[in-house]
């Protein structure tokens, strides 16, 4: 399993016009399904009079992985499909990139639908800044005095990150460490 993931960086964009319609794209970084919509509602309220708000992101990885894409209002399929097609592409997780359509007066049939729409995700992830991310779990470990300073080091042998120590009443040293390296830190605090 993989501890790690390629997001957006800050918010991409990019244009493109087909026959007369405008296509603005923008991507970033999300999480969760509340951090989706309120990026969705900022593109909206920048995009007023916009005639559709196609999207698709996904969440997480490997087993816990959600990807979703809508074609809103746009015939099926021509839409939110092509928009994650282009986000599994760049090999991202935890984004969305949202295509808004201003309707220009001729319309571009299912298939010039697709190329615009997969098109502008395409221009707007080719734009963005990629960033690498890590899982990291935090952990609160509660140890006897004398092992402070063995948790401390396995903890920064590991990669990990003392976050803080509590001495009184009993000592408990919290510490983030990177998800593949748990077994590893669990199994050598305890042999």
């Amino acid at each position: 399993m993989s501890d790690q993931y390629r997001t957006v960086a800050g918010i991409a964009e990019a244009r493109h016009v087909v026959k007369k319609s405008r296509f603005f794209a923008e991507a970033t970084a999300v999480r969760t399904q509340s951090e989706v919509k309120e990026f969705l509602t900022q593109v909206q309220e920048r995009n007023p009079r916009a005639s559709h708000y196609c999207y698709a992101y996904s969440i997480g990885s490997g087993n816990v992985l959600r990807e979703y894409a809508t074609d809103a209002g746009e015939p099926t399929h021509a839409a939110g499909p092509p928009i994650l097609a282009a986000v599994r592409g760049f090999g991202l997780s935890n984004v969305i990139c949202v295509v808004v359509r201003y309707y220009g007066g001729t319309n571009l049939g299912i298939g010039g639908l697709i190329r615009a729409y997969g098109q502008c995700a395409r221009d707007c992830l080719q734009n963005a800044t990629i960033e690498t991310c890590i899982f990291y779990e935090n952990l609160y470990v509660k140890v006897n005095y004398p092992n402070i300073g063995t948790v401390v080091t396995l903890c920064k042998r590991l990669g990990g990150k003392v976050i803080d120590i509590k001495y009184e009443p009993d000592p408990i040293v919290e510490i983030q460490i990177r998800q593949k390296m748990l077994e590893t830190f669990q199994a050598q605090l305890e042999g």
